[in-house]
This record gives structure tokens, sequence and C-alpha cells, in this order.
């Protein structure tokens, strides 16, 4: 089963946190009140460039996002079809479970 929706990359300035946040927003929710099936932080670029490759993204996609990244503080990648193996390996856990119960 494929789970399509946008990835959503967002870079902290500052603060003591990790400084990417990476969420999984479904399609099928409403505009901004989509919910998040998941979300990973990490602190440094080249783990975000890791896990989107685990996600499956094509490299041309994983450059842009990380073109986006250098140009400002967040990054957009919509149109993302995820295997169920790519959602629980990622931790989106909620996702699965999720798609199983509205299914």
């Amino acid at each position: 089963m494929a789970n399509e929706g946008t990835i959503r990359i967002h870079r902290s300035i500052g603060g003591t946190g990790a400084a990417f946040r990476v969420t999984f927003v479904p399609y099928g929710g409403e505009g901004e009140e989509a919910a998040v099936a998941g979300e990973r932080s990490f602190h440094e670029l080249q783990q975000v460039r890791a896990f989107l490759k685990m996600l499956g993204l094509g490299a041309e996609f994983i450059k842009d996002a990380l073109r986006q990244l250098t140009a400002g503080r967040s990054a957009s990648v919509p149109n993302v079809s995820l295997t169920d193996k790519a959602v629980k390996s990622a931790g989106f856990g909620n996702l699965v479970n999720l798609a199983r119960s509205n299914g």
C-alpha cells in the first residue's frame, strides 16, 4: 500500500534542539489542518539527506529539497509516495495505523 503526501523540512535557527525537523503530511486532510503523520528530527543536513534517501526519494527530489533548505529555512517535496515499509523504517508508524483505521 502506498502512502501519498508531502514531505516538509524545517530548519531551526538558534536554540539547543535539533536543527532540522522532517515531517510527512499525507493527502486527504484539509489544507493547513492536514494531520502530520510523523516527524523526525536531525542535527545535521547530511542526516536529512540520508533519511530522505532511506525513504526512497530519488536523487533529484533530494537535491531539490536540499537546495530549498540552502536558500531558506524550509523545503517541501510534494507528491511523495511512501511504501508501508518505508513509513515503518522512518518511524512514521502513526500513518500506517491511520491508514488502516480509515481504510
